[in-house]
């Protein structure tokens, strides 16, 4: 690359020094250019295309074969993994377990995040940095660990009960994640504990976007705080609306660590969920291209759910 560039430099030099340049040289200036521009973004494209489009590949191929990661014995089944998994009483119930995780926290995660963004947004309150800090440092943790210390939270003889037995409420006393119908809640919960701080303070640097001449005209015209809250300030959080909802989207889909240590997709499925279905094929029975099949569903799912939403924030 640096004999390239030298090359690229030397040229320069010599049609500065003639004024003029006929078509021949014209046409390798441009040529130089060209090859400068992707001589210094080929180490990047290596690495994606290692790292990225290859195991892309690799997993849409295998997908395509029954892979007994044993013996290393590969045959190739066509679309029977496809048939296979559509077929499967469980790949429903994992669907719909994860699409109800996934709008759940859409929900439940951006409408407290920016509630608490245009708090602290507010140029009363005063010393809003450590709130900001308070808030963030669920996001930085290991969700490995979040899931261990809420399942203690959860547990039946876990703070929560506690809790519940302490303030005279022991009728409020439940196993929350060996109950079938609120297990689920208790990995919504927690996962809404970990992201709010997250999307907040991506809300809150949007907010610190608007200009202030806006807020002042507003005033100027008449406008509550309400009013500039309304027609403002949340009007033009639209974007960052629609990237976090689609952050929302491929991490629903993705969710494993927190599920896995919580409840391992317990109890009777109840929160079994597409990356925890995939998990037990490819680790405990060996079946690796049966594991690629769920992953290239789940990956289609996820395209068309992100696709739909942009498209749909482009239109409006």
């Amino acid at each position: 690359m640096g004999n390239l560039i030298k090359t690229h430099t030397a040229e320069s030099n010599r049609l500065s020094v003639f004024g003029r340049e006929t078509r021949g040289s014209r046409s390798r200036r441009v040529l130089l250019n060209h090859l400068a521009g992707y001589a210094f973004i080929l180490p990047a494209l290596l690495f994606y295309v290692a790292f990225m489009l290859y195991p892309l590949y690799n997993v849409i191929r295998s997908s395509l074969y029954e892979i007994n990661t044993l013996n290393q014995i590969a045959t190739f089944v066509g679309l029977n993994n496809f048939v296979e998994l559509m077929q499967d009483p469980i790949f429903p119930r994992t669907l719909r377990n994860t699409v109800v995780y996934t709008v759940a926290i859409i929900i439940f995660i951006n409408i407290p995040a920016m509630i608490f963004a245009l708090i602290i947004d507010r140029e009363r309150i005063r010393g809003n940095y450590p709130l900001r800090v308070m808030f963030f440092i669920p996001a930085i943790l290991a969700p490995a660990l979040i899931g261990a210390t809420f399942k203690r939270i959860f547990a039946p003889f876990g703070a929560l009960n506690m809790i519940l037995v302490g303030i005279g409420l022991p009728f409020l006393k439940h196993t929350w994640l060996g109950e079938p119908t609120l297990a689920m809640a208790a990995v919504i919960i927690t996962t809404v504990w970990q992201s709010v701080g997250w999307n907040m303070v991506i809300y809150f640097a949007r907010l610190r976007e608007i200009p202030s001449d806006l807020y002042d005209s507003a005033r100027i015209d008449g406008a509550s705080e309400v009013g500039i809250i309304r027609y403002i300030k949340i009007p033009l959080l639209s974007d960052a609306v629609a990237i976090l909802v689609v952050l929302n989207i491929i991490g629903g889909f993705k969710v494993f660590d927190l599920i896995y240590v919580m409840t391992s997709g317990g109890p009777a499925h109840k929160t079994e969920v597409l990356t925890t279905f995939l998990y037990y094929p490819a680790f405990d029975f060996h079946r690796y291209g049966y594991a690629s099949t769920v992953a290239v569903v789940m990956m289609a799912i996820m395209l068309l759910f992100s696709w739909l939403r942009l498209r749909g924030t482009t239109e409006g």
